[in-house]
């Protein structure tokens, strides 16, 4: 399966015309863009938004999320998506080697804290249960993990029902610190860490002491629960804390984290996602992507992708040549979408629906936002993408026509969704690509 890579092919735009035609057009178009040709020739130009989309939800690709400093974490119930879930592996290393730990140490608590990033979470602040396990596996930190990895894990070191709290710092004793989720450890397997001294020579010793950490949501969440949280796992404070006293001295503290003393830590979160209680999404999954759906979707976390296809781009311009100016694809909000508590994406990216590799990077990309788009424009509630080069490619017969994936962006990192008004003629605000080009005689 492609593995989110998105291969950087390198896409020449081609000013060669080839033979194309068109249907329906008129003269003076909308808004011509980055023009292909000198300016006098845009005098000629034309425009047409006949070309048939046909919308579909399908489902995502696998995505990779090794040794991002965000990892998601939690559960929730979206009454569009079903339950979503993150959990998420790391690998640690001790804040000094070869420590000293006195005379008959003793364990008083082993805390986990995970730092919350800038209070960012989907869903509602519901009280979740979180679990901690053990690993019995190595993290590989030059190999690479997907949304659909996973490992052994061994036995339960703690857990906690928490109500989350994202905005408030948190006390702790005399201090307060960054809001974060804070789970009890298990002493008994921790006062291990005080005696087996020899493990603390390096971080790879110490990794192969102990392996890392499993952390999962383990709370049934019912219609509109729960939250998935970021998680900032580069934070100092994102750690295990031990602490201890001996004969001579209290109040003592050592402590593991993914920060500390160059550590190469390997860490990444696996994602999991349940539509067996949708409809409309459960529904598009398990039909051909050529029935063209009014709405349709877009959710990260290797989730959903909306699939365009253009079967008629090649044939709408028969017999005539032609260089594309401009072409405009215009993606409108489902207007009956309810956003709080779960709000549209703020950028989509468009991509090649490679029937190989998966989501393939556009040649427009490269002309940087400004140009390509992609951002939410809340005032007219719509998204806006120029794809003119990768239409003049299909029109030149040097790139094949599989029609586009309409991807999240940054979907390893983030958790929000979006509906879209899909293809069909028949809809008020219907997607529609907008195209400006200048005809090319023979």
């Amino acid at each position: 399966m492609y593995k989110d890579k998105l291969p950087l092919l390198l896409a020449t735009l081609l000013f060669v015309p080839m033979a194309i035609g068109m249907v329906s057009c008129k003269k003076t178009p909308e808004d011509i863009g980055l023009p292909l040709l000198p300016g006098s020739d845009l005098l000629n130009a034309s425009f047409t938004d006949t070309a048939s989309l046909i919308t579909h939800t399908v489902k995502d690709d696998s995505v990779r999320t090794d040794e991002a400093s965000i990892q998601l974490m939690g559960k929730y119930f979206d009454p569009l998506f079903g339950i979503s879930s993150a959990s998420l592996y790391a690998e640690l290393a001790p804040s000094i080697f070869n420590p000293i730990f006195g005379t008959n140490p003793t364990l008083d608590s082993a805390v986990l804290s995970l730092v919350y990033y800038n209070k960012t979470y989907y869903g509602t602040l519901e009280p979740q249960q979180f679990k901690v396990y053990e690993l019995i596996e190595d993290i590989d930190y030059a190999a690479t993990y997907y949304s659909n990895s996973a490992l052994k894990k061994g036995a339960e070191l703690g857990s906690a029902t928490i109500t989350p709290n994202v905005n408030d710092s948190t006390l702790v004793g005399a201090g307060k610190y960054p809001a974060h989720i804070r789970i009890n450890l298990r002493d008994d397997f921790f006062q291990k860490f005080l005696t087996n001294t020899t493990s603390y020579g390096s971080n790879s010793s110490f990794q192969s002491f102990f392996k890392g950490i499993y952390v999962e949501s383990a709370v049934d969440v019912s219609f509109e629960d729960g939250a998935i949280f970021s998680m900032d796992m580069q934070h100092t404070y994102s750690r295990i804390s031990l602490f201890y006293h001996n004969e001579d001295t209290t109040d003592q503290i050592i402590y593991f984290n993914t920060t500390v003393n160059n550590c190469s830590c390997g860490r990444f979160s696996n994602f999991e996602h349940d539509y067996s209680v949708t409809t409309e999404v459960k529904a598009q999954l398990s039909s051909s992507d050529l029935i063209q759906q009014d709405k349709i979707f877009i959710q990260p976390m290797a989730g959903v992708r909306t699939k365009i296809s253009m079967p008629d781009i090649e044939t709408m311009f028969a017999g005539q040549k032609a260089a594309i100016n401009k072409a405009e694809l215009i993606m409108y909000a489902e207007p009956t979408a309810v956003d709080s508590p779960y709000y549209k994406h703020s950028k989509l990216v468009a991509t090649i629906a490679d029937s190989t590799f998966g989501p393939v990077v556009m040649p427009d990309y490269y002309e940087g936002d400004s140009y390509f788009g992609g951002s939410y424009d809340a005032t007219n509630k719509l998204y806006k993408f120029n794809i003119a080069r990768y239409i003049q490619q299909v029109l030149n017969g040097t790139r094949e026509n599989q029609g586009l994936y309409i991807i999240a962006n940054s979907r390893q990192i983030t958790v929000n969704r979006t509906q879209l008004v899909g293809g069909s003629k028949l809809l008020p605000n219907r997607m529609r690509l907008k195209i400006t080009y200048t005809p090319i005689n023979n």
